[in-house]
């Protein structure tokens, strides 16, 4: 079978999607598929000089405006998609969306994985609404924001595949108007292997001074967009237990805002912001935290959370979305309501100073992860997009 993946996000780009892709590509490849890239490139790229791949990729430069962008992906897309027997695209950026329409176009079936509303998402970076995503799905708007909700309703509605990796989603895609028989939920997965929490204990107070972060120290990892609500960690810092340091590990746009509320709070000296690092650098973040938070209003299903799970950092989570499909409250984490000072304060105490109790949550989640597992991930996507070929392609792959 011939799979043409389509990505906005593609290495030497970091994130979720810039991890995923390769290895799903990979795996597929591996499996006897033929497998072709259109992915996005930070500006300056130069073509060819990341690692070579056991495919071809074809790429489409961020650094050029937008409607030259959208030309060239078109043009890109038309050619690889004409060979293609179907399309998998993550999330509905401005490629991303051409490729559903190209596929549309050229009669091609077309998976579609997404892991958020792109319409609310919009809307908060724009600041034109404050409302969660819930009540989003059911508040009226102005046109403008009614235009962006219907497109992005009716991109879900044509594909032939909508992949989502929580229930939660599930939910919301099909109050979108997408039939249940083409959702599916494949959860993510974890890649790295849970730590030896012994281990992890030893090795932990000279990873922190590596870092230069010694002392009781609070993780955050995210993309620095507005509704990771980092600017509400930024606020409680000066309430931390004495001599905890908050971590914010990523990069995004909110970075200079974030940087400067730090000052103005005169916390600066307790808040790091990392910007964009790689991914091995996040692990050493997550060994070296004493407790992992999450406040965010919204997740599908974080992978970061397993991630940080697997490193045996106490996990504290907003009760939001997909984070209740993985954080048993007391068992393997702490589930807190959304912004709630107080008790995220209380819980953060609790993991500080209980230390019994943070150690039965670390023993929890390194076997409650493990059944995020990678094998199960890519052998449901690898079904999915196999339910998609032609008729004639049904016995084996190409």
């Amino acid at each position: 079978m011939r799979i043409l993946i389509v990505s906005n996000l593609f290495p030497p780009d970091i994130g979720g999607p810039a991890t995923y892709v390769p290895k799903i590509a990979a795996e597929l490849a591996g499996r006897g598929h033929s497998i072709g890239v259109v992915g996005g490139a930070p500006p300056g790229y130069v073509n060819g000089s990341d690692e070579p791949r056991p495919y071809p990729v074809f790429r489409v430069s961020r650094g050029l405006p937008l409607l030259k962008r959208l030309a060239v992906a078109c043009q890109l897309l038309f050619r690889a998609a004409r060979r293609a027997d179907a399309l998998y695209v993550q999330g509905l950026a401005g490629p991303e969306m051409a490729a559903v329409l190209v596929g549309r176009l050229l009669g091609k079936p077309v998976a579609l994985k997404i892991v958020g509303d792109n319409a609310w998402e919009y809307a908060i970076r724009k600041g034109l609404t404050d409302d969660g995503i819930d009540d989003f799905q059911r508040n009226a708007y102005g046109p403008k924001l009614r235009l962006v909700r219907a497109l992005v309703h009716n991109y879900a509605r044509l594909v032939s595949r909508l992949i989502v990796p929580s229930e939660y989603l599930k939910g919301i895609v099909r109050g979108w108007g997408v039939p249940e028989d083409r959702v599916v939920v494949i959860r993510n997965a974890l890649t790295t292997q849970p730590i030896d929490l012994e281990r992890r204990a030893a090795e932990q107070p000279a990873l922190k001074r590596e870092l230069g972060l010694d002392g009781p120290l609070l993780v955050t990892s995210a993309r620095l967009y507005p509704w990771k609500n980092l600017d509400f960690l930024i606020d409680v810092a000066p309430h931390l237990p004495e001599g905890m340091r908050l971590a914010i590990v990523g990069g995004g746009p909110d970075h200079a805002a974030l940087a400067e509320r730090a000052r103005a709070a005169g916390v600066a000296d307790r808040v790091r912001i990392t910007g964009d690092v790689s991914h091995d650098e996040v692990q050493r973040y997550l060994r070296a935290a004493d407790v992992f938070i999450l406040n965010t209003r919204y997740e599908g299903l974080s992978h970061v959370m397993l991630e940080a799970m697997a490193a045996g950092a106490p996990v504290l989570a907003s009760r939001v979305g997909g984070n209740p499909e993985v954080i048993a409250h007391e068992r393997n984490g702490l589930l807190v309501p959304l912004d709630d000072r107080a008790a995220i304060l209380a819980a953060i105490s609790r993991l500080h100073t209980d230390h019994q109790f943070a150690d039965s949550l670390r023993r929890h989640a390194a076997l409650d992860v493990r059944a995020f597992r990678w094998d199960v991930l890519v052998e449901r996507t690898t079904a999915t997009l196999e339910s998609l070929a032609p008729p004639r392609m049904a016995a084996a792959p190409a």
